[in-house]
């Protein structure tokens, strides 16, 4: 292997064949890849890898384990993170893949043999139930593939659908011992410089304050991969991984490179005909001499892409009328604010066409597909000609790369771009419409200038290979950023704001704002998106006439019956709240007898923010009311109605709206004013619980793994189910929504998981099995040491959070705490019970602040003490900064609050000796050290019962 003589080259490139092969094909790495290895294996980690889209950018991941194998001293974990929900899936089916082929020396000299099974790999993206492998131990290697908002939010302690107690444990894990692989960096600039100022302060600002000595963290590390990332020319050239000269010469790397695509560029004078002409183009593209072909037609809005698909089924419905020869073709739509399970229905159709998987036999009659940019990225897209309009220059070389992509085509794949020249400039035009008209010419001419630089033949016709693109960006950076989307602009990083949102138990803090502008950059007010989801079973509280949404329970109602990815349809927040009005008016013409006809004091929607917690519940009358016409109202109430209007419509923005279903409103998964038609639901319809339209889904396991029925109590207070069918289904919690005259809860709606679900978010899915307290400290101090010595921390900090371990469940030695959870009376205190218990006679006590007390009264090492005291202060993730004192009989009331403000002083000291990272990543090797001899004990019980 490059930089490796003899039997060690030939060794690794065997293995790194094994790890990434599939079915039948064996793959062999490229000269680029066999590079790369050598400087992993080195313990140089660039900053950058520049590499071609389609030269298998994914395979870093082998590389990476390839050189933890050989034991070289790298990052742990490995994150990858793509802004892509498709290709999430795809870097998570190849992670799976590396775990399914990993031989088993291998997986011996990685020590990640037994336990829960080889290569922990966990997926975090929207809807998707993270497993929580990554969190389990960490000594071990392990992957998690997210999304930039997932991962993003969970690194900065805010962690979008993540308690609060979790968040810490979250971020510890991300910020330290991590490897982060940004793919199509360049689509996401505020987030590359977000993790850019983590990465490269950390030493610094983002570290430990003091001088000396300096707390021993394993670091993080950023490498981007991208093939046209604006930082790249930023970046000193000894830290960028590029191809060079001899990878072009490769021959599977030639063809994808070379691979045969001629542009013409197009220019219109008038938008008005854009659509007509594309479509034009697109059919003529449809049949290349006697072949029918596959047409990919690329739009810039979503108007217009419905209306060229209108326009090219009208026309072959006009040849099917006059009785042409060829008058059948086949056509669909894939465009964003669409509802994901309409949108992933796509997918089969995509690969019957050949689409995707890159089919090499031409289809039976001309195909086309007219996207918007959600299938600029993402879905592996794969044509035989592209028809499209002129965009930014980073998004015309995405389009690019979706015809001949593999490079095995025969035939020469035809790019056709429709450039729209700016209209000219009306005489009365005022001194905005000047300044706007100039930027559109600048705009259009950057685009055009930078096309142009293509190599270009005799006939007008520019070579749009990779390749080409590839020179292009080396020779003319300049140019292609000029032609590129501005980046966003975003807020810089700083530690106070760090210091502020690691506060994860203060619920509210004036100093931390949402994290959203550091991950995306701030959005102009018309770009923002609201997500919509339609749900049969809403949290609502009925007493008598009242309904009311209860935030507490409805927060805990969505994380117990979490939203799936495919149930969100994403769109403009200008769009849902003009669709919200207008439905409101339609539903209200529904005859009060008929079956969905909804009352003014009926909530119809739930507002909750990315966290997962409530923010706002509407009642149908309050929408009614906003989209009432104004015309009897009088100035002042016009007024109040346009204030409160205006209040709705910024809470819409970012959030996640859940709608009551006989809302409706849904036409073949994108947003309909007028449709009146029934909306499938992922809590109420069979066939979508049960389908398998979820790639990461097993065919053992449902997509949706909850089950939420009505409980109808009868007078002899005895709960009833309905009549399905829920052997297989374990209860989880029924949230009481009906109460009589008395207060006596007469319905409410039961939630039923999955068997090897996760409980909650909070935990493992650890069986209850009692223990006494002293067998669980001694167990948790054993693996604590365990972890520590492994991740080579000083012998004091070995020391320390094997007595953190120890001493953390003192507090649950309390006569109040062994009582509530019904704890055996032979061979008290016990630290784990059967569960169950009766949290109301707590009244508030927390064991961490109990745990907390006793320890301070013990001799502790002076110069790890503080940080024996918060490690158990914080293992369920409070005192950060507070911890609450309540339900407490170890002293005064006066004596107990003052220990509670010196553990929150005890923090900020601990924030600024260790940085906000490095104390997280201490509390969490705690808590995966107490969670591990929890499920070593759960483990030891079954086994004796079974033997």
């Amino acid at each position: 292997m490059a930089n490796l003589p003899g039997a060690d080259g030939a060794r690794l490139a065997a293995l790194f064949s094994i790890l990434t092969s599939e079915e039948e094909q064996n793959y062999s790495p490229f000269l680029w890849q066999k590079r790369l290895l050598g400087q992993f294996l080195k313990g140089n980690l660039p900053r950058a890898v520049d590499v071609a889209t389609g030269l298998g950018k994914t395979s870093v991941m082998a590389l990476w384990l390839i050189a933890l194998a050989e034991g070289v001293k790298l990052p742990r974990r490995l994150v990858y993170i793509v802004d892509r929900r498709a290709v999430v899936d795809q870097a998570t089916r190849f992670a799976e893949r590396l775990r399914r082929n990993m031989p088993s020396d291998l997986a011996d000299r990685l020590r990640i043999t037994g336990g829960t099974g080889a290569l922990p790999i966990s997926t975090l993206r929207g809807g998707f139930a993270d497993n929580r492998d990554w969190l389990e131990d960490p000594t071990k290697p392990a992957i998690v593939v997210g999304t930039i908002d997932m991962i993003g939010s969970r690194l900065l302690f805010e962690g979008y659908g993540v308690s609060r107690r979790m968040r810490p444990y979250h971020a510890g894990f991300l910020g330290v011992d991590t490897l982060v692989l940004l793919d199509e960096a360049h689509l996401c600039p505020p987030f590359e410089a977000l993790l850019r100022q983590i990465a490269f302060h950390r030493d610094g600002k983002f570290g430990p304050a003091e001088v000396a000595p300096i707390p021993v963290t394993p670091p993080f590390h950023l490498m981007s991969l991208s093939a046209t990332g604006r930082e790249l020319a930023e970046m000193p050239s000894d830290s960028v991984f590029r191809l060079e000269q001899r990878d072009f010469e490769e021959a599977l790397v030639k063809q994808r490179l070379m691979a045969k695509k001629l542009l013409r560029v197009h220019r219109l004078e008038n938008a008005m005909s854009l659509s007509e002409t594309v479509t034009c183009c697109a059919i003529k593209r449809g049949c290349d001499g006697d072949t029918p072909c596959r047409v990919l037609i690329y739009c810039d809005h979503r108007k217009e892409a419905v209306k060229v698909k209108e326009l090219i089924d009208k026309e072959y419905k006009r040849r099917e009328k006059v009785g042409e020869l060829n008058a059948a073709h086949e056509s669909q739509l894939l465009v964003g604010a669409r509802r994901v399970y309409e949108r992933t229905k796509l997918e089969s159709w995509l690969e019957r066409t050949g689409f995707l998987g890159g089919a090499q036999t031409p289809p039976k009659t001309p195909t086309f597909l007219v996207a918007t940019s959600a299938g600029e990225v993402g879905v592996d897209l794969d044509a035989d000609h592209l028809v499209c309009d002129l965009v930014a220059y980073e998004r015309m070389v995405q389009r690019f790369g979706r015809v001949n992509r593999r490079g095995g085509q025969s035939r020469t794949a035809m790019i056709d771009v429709f450039a729209v020249q700016p209209s000219d400039l009306k005489a009365n035009a005022n001194k905005a419409m000047k300044y706007k008209h100039e930027k559109e010419i600048k705009t259009y001419e950057q685009r055009m200038a930078v096309l142009q630089k293509l190599p270009c033949d005799k006939d007008g016709r520019y070579d749009a290979s990779p390749a080409a693109a590839v020179q292009l960006k080396h020779n003319h950076p300049d140019m292609a950023n000029a032609a590129t989307t501005p980046a966003p602009l975003y807020p810089e990083l700083t530690r106070p704001l760090v210091d502020a949102w690691a506060m994860t138990s203060l619920e509210c803090h004036e100093g931390r704002p949402d994290v959203a502008p550091w991950l995306r950059g701030w959005e102009e007010e018309n770009k923002t998106q609201t997500e919509v989801i339609w749900r049969k079973h809403l949290p609502l509280v009925r007493k008598g006439t009242d309904i009311s949404a209860i935030p507490a329970m409805t927060t805990q109602f969505f994380r117990t019956a979490p939203i799936h990815a495919s149930e969100k349809l994403e769109a403009a927040s200008a769009e849902v709240f003009d669709w919200l009005l207008k439905r409101a008016s339609e539903v209200h013409k529904r005859p009060k007898e008929h079956e969905s006809a909804i009352k003014d004091q009926e909530i119809v929607a739930l507002l909750i923010n990315r966290a997962g917690e409530y923010v706002e519940s509407v009642k149908f009358g309050k929408l009614r009311y906003f989209s009432a016409t104004a015309n009897s109202m009088s100035k002042i109430e016009k007024r109040d109605r346009d204030r409160q209007r205006d209040g709705f419509k910024r809470l819409l923005s970012g959030a996640l709206v859940i709608v009551d279903k006989r809302i409706r409103g849904l036409r073949d998964g994108l947003l309909d004013q007028k449709c009146d038609l029934e909306v499938p639901v992922a809590d109420a319809d069979k066939n979508w619980r049960d389908g398998q339209e979820d790639p990461l889904a097993s065919a053992s396991r449902p997509i949706i793994r909850f089950r939420i029925e009505e409980i109808v109590r009868g007078d002899d207070g005895e709960g009833v189910k309905s009549d399905a069918q829920l052997e297989d289904w374990r209860h989880n919690r029924t949230f009481e929504t009906d109460f009589d005259a008395g207060g006596v809860p007469r319905r409410g709606l039961a939630v039923y998981k999955w068997p090897d679900e996760v409980a909650d978010e909070g935990s493992r899915s650890i069986l209850s099995a009692p223990q006494t307290l002293a067998d669980h400290a001694r167990q948790a101090a054993a693996r604590a040491r365990e972890m520590a010595v492994r991740l080579k921390l000083p012998d004091e900090e070995v020391d320390a959070l094997s007595i953190a371990a120890k001493l953390h469940d003192d507090g649950k030695a309390a006569e109040r705490w062994q009582n509530a959870m019904n704890a055996p009376k032979d061979d008290r205190p016990y630290a784990k019970t059967t569960g169950g218990g009766n949290w109301r006679l707590l009244e508030g006590y927390r064991h961490e602040f109990g745990s907390l007390l006793r320890a301070e009264r013990k001799k502790l090492p002076n110069r790890m003490r503080d940080l024996i005291l918060h490690l158990i202060a914080a293992h369920h993730g409070n005192s950060r900064p507070l911890i609450s004192s309540a339900g407490c009989e170890d002293g005064p009331p006066s004596l107990l609050e003052s220990r509670a403000g010196e553990a929150a002083l005890r923090f900020a000291r601990l924030q600024k000796r260790y940085g906000p990272w490095g104390l997280a990543w201490r509390e969490a090797i705690l808590r995966a050290a107490d969670q591990s001899a929890s499920r070593a004990w759960v483990k030891l019980i079954q086994e004796g019962s079974h033997g």
